[in-house]
């Protein structure tokens, strides 16, 4: 029976799995849609439309960012996960990861896997390698946090002291990413590199037809 503790960071590392994991799915579509414009001199034009995409990606992307990182003693974050583990690291401990390989074809590999994934050959995954994801997710989502504290989330009448670029956007999601598909594999040995799934469809089919009722249309792509 897992201890109380460590149940609760699977449950809340489960929200958080799927939130980041939203994030890298609207960021791969705002980038595919990006590439549809660039590649179609038709459609490079003013548009209200885009203005509508570009601020209801940025609203949603940064919301998402500064929900990780913000700790709060009624709300479930990243930054909250970690700073508790950084606490008491022994609950994610050697055995208890050992014991997800029981029965498994694998199970003589569990050791070598703990020891490449957790940071150390001791007993429970490193305090330092905790202590560093931390540092590394805060100082990467610095940027975006005090921009959407102020500009975003409410309209500070101070303003950002620096307005964060799409590239520090990215780099954000990307730090998010790898360290969260980390934590996959320590809290359920999956062997992920990243949260982004492969779409089993092609969910950019519906821009290859004008919009117009009973007309087939033309392909924009």
């Amino acid at each position: 029976m897992l201890d109380p503790r460590l149940a609760k960071w699977i449950r809340w590392f489960d929200v958080i799995r799927i939130d980041v994991q939203r994030l890298l799915i609207n960021q791969h579509m705002f980038r595919e849609v990006q590439g549809i414009i660039a590649n179609n001199k038709q459609i490079q034009k003013p548009s209200s439309f885009y203005n509508y995409l570009g601020d209801t990606y940025v609203s949603y992307i940064t919301i998402g960012i500064r929900r990780q990182i913000k700790i709060s003693p009624k709300s479930i974050s990243f930054v909250r996960l970690l700073s508790e583990i950084k606490e008491t690291p022994s609950f994610l401990s050697r055995a208890y990861y050992i014991g997800l390989y029981k029965d498994s074809p694998n199970e003589h590999l569990a050791d070598r896997h703990f020891d490449n994934i957790a940071g150390g050959k001791g007993n429970h995954i490193s305090l330092k390698m905790v202590n560093d994801d931390l540092d590394k997710l805060k100082r990467t989502a610095l940027r975006v946090e005090d921009y959407t504290d102020k500009r975003i989330a409410h309209r500070d009448n101070r303003k950002p002291k620096v307005i964060p670029t799409f590239i520090d956007v990215d780099k954000c999601l990307s730090v998010l990413d790898m360290i969260c598909s980390r934590y996959q594999r320590i809290f359920y040995a999956e062997g992920l590199t990243t949260l982004m799934p492969t779409f089993q469809y092609d969910w950019k089919e519906i821009f290859s037809k004008l919009n117009r009722p009973g007309f087939a249309g033309d392909s924009i792509i």
